[in-house]
């Protein structure tokens, strides 16, 4: 009703726009599960996870963590990482067989490095030796490098090839003309600096007579009397703690430990100072820091730097020839693997390897050398052929009048061929009475042993000598020897007089040669011509000729049974047993 008691008139709404908004809110509904489906492919929260959370203090989630970017940025931070640690699950020696190597400088001397598992850094110990240690080596007493313990490992073929292929193309055999094989040693990088820091001041200390307070390791004397070792680890100097027995009770509590490179250089100053082995020989050694020691001395106790003039150790004589490859490293057990050993017999030049078929790419190994037409009817006609001739043999049969010289173009020898065929037959005649004379004297030193014959091997043009004698290092003896082959002077072998003469020269050559033959069962050879004639102009042919040789592999091999029965020998009464000259 109305107001003034009338019916009251309810009107009635029309609702047109109920379709304008219904299409909204489906507009809505529409752009929230749009939203929702971008929401999800985030990466999830951290937090709700249960992963690992970074924190930027205890407590506080770092907030880089909630961003997009923070996933994939950890991701390469990670790939970068791995990127530069060694790939453990690679060959050793893949870099090696791609040819990669590169080149460090350690005082002014270049050295080349090789990888191993893609980024570990090795150096050649022969080459570090030969460039970098040698003179250290030379003079310091073998107590030093008994001071280190530094790994060394194999080559593989990968890794003898290619340094076989840095010292002839790169160098020009700056580090020997022996070729590398798998029974060379390789040893970290960063253990050859740090070995050539020991050697330079083990060098400057024993040699050189010469010490500061500020090196790596001295001595103190303490009142002037009492003298004790220390070492320096991170700038702070430590004694042993064996040294203060009466406060060892006390002091263990702020004793420390060094090991490495700090106990090398402790271990140096005990050997100098004459200390018992026993004290030091284990892989730790405790220590207390100096400062610490002068706290439990009197008031005006003084500590000078001190090195003694003269210690247990001193320098050898320079004349020293160094020491055996590797000997101050610690090689790895067992033996490298090797390919089977040939006898010299069996050896065939298609086997050749390392050196002989790298010295094949330098230039400088090579002659450009044809015999002439005449010079091959020259030697025909006195039963001898070209193709096994040596230059060296060549020449002189050049400079005997034998076999005409090299024409050069244009110029020709005018000789009639009566005059020709008489000279020959005069040479003919001098050489079968020079053979006549010397028959008689070859057969007095005549060798009573089996000998077996080494063939004639194809001789390659090159201007150098196919043979030649030079010393080698066998058993810490330096010896003369001759290469096996033509042009490959790793394989080597020795004269039986030198063998006895170096090695057992109180034994008579015909005892050794029984022990060796016939109870060792050692081969002895014959050498071609081309040996036999470097042997008669080094003189090793006067006590006999043939002159027996005797492999360097063999001696090497049997050497400890050799040793063994020879010394069982020379315990007998001597009854004038003939000296060797």
């Amino acid at each position: 009703m109305s107001e003034n008691g009338g019916p009251m008139l309810v009107t009635e709404e029309r609702h047109d726009d109920e379709a304008e908004i219904d299409d909204l809110a489906r507009k809505i509904k529409e752009a929230n599960k749009a939203k929702l489906a971008q929401t999800a492919s985030l990466p999830p929260n951290p937090m709700a996870g249960g992963g690992p959370v970074a924190m930027a203090r205890p407590g506080q989630p770092a907030i880089q963590q909630f961003f997009n970017g923070a996933a994939s940025t950890n991701r390469t931070a990670a790939a970068e990482k791995a990127a530069d640690a060694p790939q453990l699950d690679k060959p050793v020696d893949e870099e090696s067989k791609k040819g990669k190597f590169g080149w460090v400088d350690i005082e002014k001397v270049f050295l080349p490095l090789i990888f191993r598992y893609t980024t570990e850094k090795y150096t050649s110990v022969r080459m570090v030796e030969r460039k970098l240690l040698h003179r250290y080596l030379q003079v310091l007493p073998p107590e030093v490098n008994s001071c280190t313990c530094i790994r060394s490992y194999y080559i593989t073929d990968a890794e003898s090839k290619l340094l076989n292929e840095i010292n002839l193309k790169h160098t020009d055999c700056t580090f020997g003309k022996e070729a590398f094989t798998s029974k060379d040693l390789v040893v970290k990088l960063k253990d050859t600096r740090e070995f050539h820091k020991f050697l330079d001041l083990c060098h400057k200390k024993l040699v050189l007579k010469k010490s500061n307070a500020s090196d790596r390791c001295g001595f103190f004397r303490i009142n002037g009397e009492s003298v004790v070792p220390y070492t320096v680890k991170e700038g702070v100097k430590y004694v042993p703690l064996f040294y203060f027995e009466g406060e060892t009770d006390h002091l263990k509590l702020k004793s420390e430990s060094v090991e490495g490179w700090d106990l090398a250089y402790l271990k140096f100053c005990c050997k100098v100072q004459g200390i018992r082995n026993e004290l030091f020989a284990n892989d730790t050694c405790k220590v207390v820091a100096l400062d610490e020691i002068k706290g439990h001395f009197p008031a005006g106790t003084t500590f000078e730097d001190y090195w003694p003039a003269k210690g247990s150790i001193e320098p050898v004589p320079s004349s020293r020839h160094g020491v055996s490859a590797g000997n101050w490293t610690q090689k790895p057990a067992g033996q490298p693997s090797a390919k089977p050993i040939q006898s010299a017999v069996q050896m065939q030049p298609n086997g050749l390897q390392n050196l002989n078929q790298l010295s094949a790419l330098n230039a400088a190994y090579r002659l450009p050398q044809q015999l002439t037409a005449a010079q091959l009817q020259q030697l025909s006609l006195q039963g001898l052929q070209g193709s096994q001739m040596t230059g060296q043999q060549l020449q002189q049969l050049i400079r005997a009048g034998l076999v005409a010289g090299q024409q050069q173009p244009g110029q020709v020898r005018q000789q009639q061929p009566g005059a020709y065929r008489q000279q020959q037959a005069v040479d003919m005649a001098a050489l079968q009475r020079q053979q006549q004379r010397q028959a008689p004297a070859a057969a007095n030193k005549a060798f009573p042993g089996k000998l077996t014959q080494i063939k004639e091997f194809p001789m390659e043009k090159s201007n150098q000598p196919p043979y030649k004698l030079q010393k080698a290092l066998i058993d810490q003896k330096i010896v003369p020897c001759i290469n096996v082959r033509p042009y490959v002077f790793h394989d080597l072998m020795m004269t039986l007089p030198d063998f006895v003469k170096h090695f057992f020269p109180d034994l008579p050559l015909e005892k050794s040669r029984e022990m060796l033959q016939e109870i060792l069962k050692v081969v002895l050879y014959k050498g071609n011509t081309g040996h036999q004639e470097i042997l008669r102009q080094e003189g090793k042919c006067q006590l006999y000729d043939p002159v027996p040789l005797v492999l360097v592999k063999d001696i090497m091999t049997y050497m400890p049974q050799i040793k063994y029965m020879f010394s069982s020998i020379t315990s007998e009464p001597a009854n004038k047993r003939p000296r060797v000259n």
